[in-house]
Formats: C-alpha cells, structure tokens, sequence
C-alpha cells in the first residue's frame, strides 16, 4: 500500500514539475495607427520578468511559463500604454495599434527651413514620386529641388544655388554620409546632373538654413537623400529612351535585397535630329550603375550602397583671346561607396553608424594643355539618439573627414609639369538637444565642434532653433546658427595661413499643413564673413590670398502646395526675393555674385486623366536677370542679362499597368533666353575685351522614353502612383 502512494505521489509531482516546465508563445507585431512597424516598443507580462522589445519589423516573441489570465502591457515612449488581461494562451500573433499620446499628439516640431519629402512626414512638402513628374526635372532630384523657394535657378549650370551662396556651399549627403561629387561633369553651358537614380530614394530632406550640428563644412544648405530600405518584392524594369538605355533588377528575401541598375546615356543620335549650338566633336556619353544592398538584423538595418560613373565629352569653342577654335575634351570617372547600420541599443537609445568613400577624376584638355584633378574623400561618422524622457531627447555623435586633392597641369608633348598635392583630417563632434516646454512650445539647443589639420583651426558652432505651435494646422519657428566650411583647395596647395570661411543664419519661419494645402512663409538674414580674396595680374595669376571677403545676404521664401482648386490637379507654387551682395575673390567693392538673381519663380501643375489613364505635368520658370561684369566699362558687375522663361510639359501614359510611355519637352513656346555674355581674359590691339553672348546650348529638349516593369503582382510599375 505504501509503495502504491509512493507512486502516485512520484506520478502527481512529475504532474506538477512538467506543468511549471511548460513554455507558451507569445508573439505578434506592434504598429502605428497607418501602419508603420514601431521599433524598440516594451511587451512584458506584468508582475513578472517575462518580455521583449519590437525588432524592425515591430515584432516581438518570447517564451512565459505563466498560466491562465494574465496582463500584457505593451509601451512605448510617445505613445499611449495598452494592457490586455485574458488567457496567455490567445497572445500569439497579435496585431497591436498604438496611438501617439497626447503629449505628442500633433505636437509641434522642432524644423525651421527645411522641406522634408517623404510620405511620413509632418512638414513634407514634395512626396518622393515628385522627383521623377515634375516638367522639366527629366527624372532629375536636383531639377525637382530647385522648383522650391530658396534655390537659385541657374539653367546653364544646372546644380544647387541656396540663398545667395555658390553651388560649393551646399553639401548633398546619401543615408546622411557625404557625397563628395555630387554632379555629373559637363562642358559650360550644358547644365549638369545629379549622378543618382532617383528610383533608389524613398524621399529627401533639404535645407535651406538654420540645419542642426549634426551637418557641418557647408556655409548655405544641406540636402539628404535617404535611399529605400526595404523594396515591396522583387522585380524588373526596363527603360528605352531617345538619349539612352536603363536597366534595374530588384531581389527581396526575407533579410536581405539588392537592387542592380545601370544606364547608358549617348547624345549623338539626339543630335542628329535636333540641332544645338555647341560644336561636338563627340557629344555627351555616359556609363552609369548603382547597387544597394540591405540586410536586417534582429534590431537593426545595414545598408551598403554604391555608385559608378564614367563619362566623356569633346567640342570645339571659340577662344576669344586668339579669335580661333580650340578643342575641349572632358573625361571624367566617379566612384562612391556608402555603408550604413541603423540599430535599436536600448529602450531609449537608438544609433547609426557609417562610412563613405568618394574617388573622382577629371581630365580636361584644351589644346595642349592638360588638367588632371584627382580627389578623394572618407567620411566617417556614428551619431546616436537617446530619449530621456517625454519632453526631452538628445541626439550626438563624432564624425571624420579625411580629404586628399591632387592637381597636375602639363603641356602635351613637352616636359613641363606642375604638381599640387594637399591632405588633411577634419573631425568634429556635436550634439543637441530637443526640450518640449509643451506639445505647443519646444526647442533645439546644439553644439558642433571641428578641427582642420591642414589649417590648424578649431571651430565652435552654436546652433539654437524654437517652434510654437499656434494651432493644430499652423506653427512658427525661429532659428539661428554659425556655420563654417572649408576654402577652395586651389587656394591652399600653396597656402595653409587661411581660415575657413563662415557664416551666420538667423531664420524666421510660418508653416501650415493640412491634407490638402501647405503654406510656408520664411524670412532670413545671412552674414558672411572671413570669405576668400585675392589679386589677379595681367596674366590672371593669383595673389596676396586672404580670408578678408564678407557679404550679406537677405530675402523671404514662399511656397503654396494644394490638391483641392481643380479637379484631379496636384499644384504648387514658390517664390523667393533674394538681396545678395559680397566683396570676396578679386570684387573690387561689393556686388551681387554673376550666380544670384533678386527673383525666382517656379509653378508647377500635375493634372491625372482617367478618362486617358495619363498623368499632364507643366512647370513654368522665370527668374531675374543675372549680373555680369564687362571689363570695357569701368563700373564692377554693373550689367544684366534678360528674364529667363521657362515652359516644361511631361506626359505619362499607362499604356498597361506595368508599360509608361513617358514624353518631355522643355522650354514648349521657345523663349530665346540669353544668360549675358563672357569675355576674353585679354583686349586686344585696339583695347576692348572681344565677347559673345552666352545662350543656352538647346532652346528646346525633348525626350521619349518606354518604361516596362516585370514584377510578381504585375500592377507595381516605375512610376507606381499611375
């Protein structure tokens, strides 16, 4: 009998050992109220030590040995806490919506001049669809940036003028590393490109002033292009155009993708049918490819990316020093490499650490005379995010720059040669940090500092920015920060006693949003000093360089975005007035650089069809008259050029879901712009400096493209909003 109690008694504690061993799973996906995974959300059963955080997909799993009804409490700072009581048993693969507290809840944000293009974004002002439709862009996210207030429209150049500062002093950064060449090589007069897909990037974030100090070495502005991170599936696309071809292949696995493209631009066989004033011996031919690839971890992102191009271009040009034709030859090669990893560190902490590599080229004959410019650059940076608490969050980091330019000038077939060589570290540190007084009263406080071995100057740069929130549509903000950046290297081979050059910002800002209309208003003042200058001799050599320039420069932007004044039509408008004026490089007194103009105006109109499944875009341009200097008067800078018109219409036609016939012409009614003139460096016999006028090399340009996309759902295509 005992030996019987014996076991039962070994059965029922065997019973009670496997029912405290047995393990149930717990898991599901947390997201915001659109959608959007949310990273790093806390899931725990309360009264116990049973939890896990959301990986990047918002998931989360993890193993209790808790029975029966239990609380889960799910929380995330900024968000308000859920908590569900029921059987552990039912918490498996839960779908579980959190709502924006109230302490966030339409709150106000910290940004002042910037314009953000991305779907998710409280102040967007251009989706990322934008970059490809808009007239006049030719799939361009340069062209598309400059139809916002701010920028100055400089057609015959063709890259980014912020706010009375050159192109030099706005940085372009990919997945906030640095691009160290940003624009396609061309011959003057065709305006250049930006090198990059624009298929690639989810969307943009542009600066036009008053940047915190996780961005420095840029005097005027900042523009970030954030590539995708995770494509929808994989597919194919195709593209024929009347100046090229393009090819792109996407790949999705469960954690990895990879996206191939690669394009091939000719304009020899546009050429033969439309005519152009320049003299190409060899026109304009590019090879171009790109890949990125992702990767996820368990709480992170790796993003690897890289850009190659090779280009080529030949003409001959009048030289108005000898009154005969010389011969222009251009090749260029380009390489950049960008790495990033994204990750969640802790419930409060987030951070980002990366690295790119940029090496570019260009060789440029004239005659005999040969150019070699070789340059490369490394960016180094990790930057983090820690939330404090509810009202308070800090972002800090430390970044490197290691920059090496090379320069060598040669006469062909003789044994004359001059090298320059200049190599110097930049690292900096910064941090700031967003305090809300309120969901209607907040600031950013920051702090950059930076240090050139070159030069051997350190600087401290102050940057401060406050918002109010005046209702739930509309909000004020006002910023101010010093700015600095390194001079030209031309200007150090031979010199390093310069300082780098600077600039103060001070911004006052007026943004409304609705759903359907965005309205921004923006005054701001920028104080330039301690900008390079010089001498010139007879012969245009450079002397007695110095950091004594200075300028000033003042305006107000506006822009006007609305989808609901006509029928199926997407529009908006921007204008800027600028007051620009310095006395920097060899100016003899102040005067507005020959890149500024005192007016910019930009209309732009998409109107969809359905009865036609097409897409109508139109872009009006018109823009001051810019000034130039004629050296056979004796007032500096004193002469205009005419207004400049512009007209560009786009059509887009779905064929089928997946086939876009798309159409470009710019410049319909053919205005005949003129950009001013250009002058011989030296009179001649009877003492005048000969000239010509400066146009644009085509009044017009057009392009017809076939854009086919292969992919599984057979709906998505290039332009996926058609």
């Amino acid at each position: 009998m005992s030996n019987k109690i014996i076991f039962l008694a070994f059965i029922l504690s065997l019973s009670i050992i496997s029912n405290g061993w047995a393990q149930t799973a717990i898991s599901g996906q947390v997201i915001e109220k659109s959608g959007v995974p949310i990273i790093g959300a806390n899931i725990f059963i309360e009264g116990s030590y049973d939890g896990a955080s959301t990986d990047i997909d918002g998931k989360f799993q993890f193993q209790t040995n808790l029975t029966g009804e239990q609380v889960l409490s799910i929380s995330y700072l900024g968000y308000t806490s859920k908590t569900f009581t029921k059987d552990v048993s039912s918490y498996t693969n839960l779908i579980i919506t959190l709502n924006e507290s109230t302490s966030t809840l339409d709150a106000v944000v910290i940004s002042a001049s910037t314009f953000k293009a991305g779907d998710n974004s409280k102040l967007a002002v251009l989706k990322p669809l934008d970059m490809v439709t808009t007239a006049g862009s030719a799939g361009d996210v340069i062209a598309a940036i400059q139809t916002l207030p701010g920028t100055q429209a400089n057609p015959d150049d063709g890259r980014l003028f912020v706010r009375g500062g050159d192109a030099s002093e706005t940085q372009i950064f990919i997945d906030g590393m640095r691009v160290f060449s940003p624009y396609m090589r061309t011959v003057s007069g065709t305006p250049s490109r930006g090198r990059y897909s624009p298929f690639l990037f989810k969307g943009v974030s542009f600066s036009t002033g008053g940047y915190d100090a996780e961005f420095g070495q840029a005097l005027s502005g900042v523009l970030d292009m954030n590539t995708i991170d995770d494509p929808n599936q994989t597919e194919t696309n195709i593209s024929l155009m009347t100046v090229g071809l393009g090819l792109s292949q996407t790949y999705k696995g469960d954690k990895n993708s990879i996206s191939f493209s690669g394009a091939y631009i000719d304009l020899s066989p546009y050429y033969l049918l439309a005519p152009t004033r320049l003299n190409f011996n060899k026109p304009y031919r590019s090879y171009s490819g790109e890949a990125v690839h992702r990767y996820k971890t368990e709480n992170g992102l790796l993003k690897n990316y890289v850009a190659a191009n090779l280009s080529t271009v030949n003409i001959s040009r009048n030289n108005l020093n000898t009154g005969t034709d010389e011969k222009i030859d251009l090749r260029n090669k380009d390489l950049y490499i960008n790495s990033t990893y994204s990750a969640v560190a802790t419930d409060h902490t987030s951070y980002k650490v990366g690295i790119s590599i940029g090496n570019n080229r260009d060789q440029l004959t004239i005659d005999n005379l040969k150019l070699d410019t070789y340059f490369t650059g490394i960016h180094i940076k990790g930057a983090l995010k820690t939330i404090i608490s509810d009202n308070v969050t800090i972002d800090y980091g430390t970044e490197l720059f290691v920059q090496n330019d090379h320069k060598s000038y040669s006469l062909i077939e003789e044994d004359l040669q001059r090298i320059d060589t200049l190599s110097r570290l930049i690292p900096s540190t910064f941090a700031s940090m967003d305090y809300f007084f309120s969901k209607d009263l907040a600031i950013k406080v920051g702090l950059r500092y930076e240090y050139n071995t070159a030069i051997k100057t350190q600087e401290i740069s102050p940057r401060l920015t406050m918002a109010y929130k005046l209702n739930k549509d509309a909000q004020i903000s006002a910023a101010y920060g010093l700015y600095n950046q390194e001079i030209n290297p031309d200007f150090l081979y031979n010199s390093t006693q310069l300082a780098n050059e600077k600039s103060t910002h001070y911004l006052l800002n007026y943004n409304y949003k609705t759903d359907k209309n965005i309205v921004r208003i923006e005054g701001y003042y920028k104080n330039y000093n301690e900008l390079v200058s010089y001498n010139t001799s007879e012969n245009g050599m450079k002397y007695n360089i110095a950091n004594d320039g200075e300028g000033k420069a003042y305006g107000i932007d506006m822009f006007w975005r609305s989808n609901s004044v006509f029928k199926n039509v997407d529009m908006w408008i921007s204008y800027s007035y600028l007051s620009n004026r310095r006395k920097y490089l060899d100016y003899p007194n102040f005067a507005t650089p020959n890149f500024s103009t005192n007016h910019n105006l930009s209309v732009v109109g998409k109107k969809w069809i359905p009865s036609l499944t097409s897409q109508l875009s139109l872009t009006y341009s018109l823009t001051s008259g810019r000034p130039y200097n004629d050296p056979n008067t004796p007032e500096f800078m004193n002469e205009k050029s005419g207004i400049y018109n512009n007209l560009s219409a786009s059509w887009a036609y779905l064929i089928t879901q997946q086939k876009i016939l798309f159409v470009s012409l710019s410049n319909v009614p053919r205005f005949q712009n003129e950009f001013g003139k250009r002058y011989a460096s030296q009179p001649d016999d009877m003492g005048t400096y000969n000239s010509e006028q400066i146009r644009p090399n085509d009044d017009q340009f057009f392009m017809i493209g076939l854009f086919i996309t292969m992919s599984k759902d057979k709906i998505k295509n290039q332009l996926d909003q058609l």
